[in-house]
């Protein structure tokens, strides 16, 4: 398999299992396995965005190293990967939220969290949402990433 081919691969998984993870009923363990889909899309999500790294690197003739090398200081400049380290700069876009969130990932409490929600006093429960969910900040990094594809690959193509 390419790795343009196992990049594609790996953001299709993603997105099936977000999808699975959101449709996951009423059990008792609905929760733990939303919150499993969601960290499980998230780790796919990062291997997505090392591929697409290796896509550059396999390009560029770059030695080995890791996604988060390769992106904080690559050997050589080349576009595709400048393309994403402004993006990885601009704190409220997508690549700067999924590194962020995969950060949070490796740490020890992980990065899903069960839904909080507040009780008024009257028995009604308020849903406190004040930053978008794990699962809709992945899926807005899923549909961000599948268009950004595209452009970076373009100056890859052979003629």
């Amino acid at each position: 398999m390419s790795q343009r081919a196992r990049t594609n691969q790996l953001l299709y998984q993603a997105e099936l299992l977000l999808a699975q993870s959101a449709a996951s009923g009423d059990d008792e363990h609905a929760v733990a396995r939303r919150m499993a889909g969601e960290e499980g899309a998230l780790a796919l999500l990062e291997l997505a965005l090392a591929s697409l790294l290796e896509e550059c690197a396999v390009t560029a003739r770059w030695p080995q190293g890791s996604w988060r090398e390769r992106l904080a200081s690559p050997p050589t400049p080349i576009a595709e990967v400048e393309q994403l380290r402004s993006l990885l700069e601009r704190p409220d876009s997508w690549l700067s939220e999924l590194v962020a969130d995969v950060t949070r990932l490796h740490e020890e409490g992980g990065v899903a969290r069960r839904e909080e929600s507040r009780s008024r006093g009257d028995g009604l429960i308020i849903a406190a949402a004040s930053r978008a969910s794990l699962a809709e900040r992945l899926s807005a990094a899923i549909t961000a990433f599948k268009a950004l594809l595209p452009q970076l690959r373009e100056s890859s193509v052979e003629w």
